[in-house]
């Protein structure tokens, strides 16, 4: 089976890297990406990938089996100004709302939901000044079918040696709970990772 996975957020591809690396066949219908040259880079990674854009100027997204949606977390960092993910609130963090407004679209039109439902940010929405907002996402997902699991990630703990906390959410339609990994014992340090011969 191929899965037809949409990047909202796109960047340079990390979701479509993963896919690539463990080796699941997968098509990717479309991404969305506001920055050219980010763009470019994710085309020269992964090849020709339709550009939706702007999440927040898209109408209707096409269909899906995966979507992962890693929205700006500067609004939401505890390295930024923590004016928060609120609906309505014009944040870049708040584009949060436009994935919801797309499924829903997608909903009241009496198409498929995506099945599966990848979102990666910063720990600190789970914060106080996030927590809320965060917790009526999760509503949001449940009203349209959604089973959710998130937890917080460390990168260290799985085979990366930095201190990165991420949280990551996984929504289902019909698998149900999402089981995460085990943490495991850190074998490498950075230098194991660094280029000993740099021009």
């Amino acid at each position: 089976m191929t899965i037809r996975m949409i990047e909202l957020f796109a960047g340079i591809g990390a979701q479509a890297s993963a896919m690539e690396r463990l080796g699941i066949p997968h098509e990717r219908v479309a991404v969305a990406e506001i920055n050219e040259r980010v763009y470019r880079v994710y085309e020269a990674l992964h090849g020709p990938t339709p550009n939706l854009g702007d999440v927040t100027k898209i109408e209707h997204l096409p269909d899906c089996d995966l979507l992962t949606y890693s929205s700006p977390c500067q609004d939401i960092s505890i390295a930024g100004h923590q004016r928060g993910l609120a609906e309505g609130s014009g944040t870049r963090s708040a584009t949060l709302w436009d994935v919801g407004r797309l499924l829903k679209d997608m909903r009241d039109n009496g198409r498929k939901l995506p099945e599966v439902l990848l979102m990666e940010n910063v720990d600190s929405i789970l914060h106080k000044h996030a927590l809320k907002d965060f917790k009526q996402w999760v509503r949001l997902l449940d009203s349209l079918g959604y089973t959710n699991s998130y937890q917080v990630i460390n990168a260290k703990d799985h085979g990366i040696p930095q201190n990165r906390k991420r949280l990551f959410m996984v929504s289902t339609q019909t698998y149900g709970k999402f089981v995460f990994p085990q943490a495991r014992p850190l074998e490498y340090v950075l230098k194991d990772f660094l280029d000993k011969d740099v021009d």
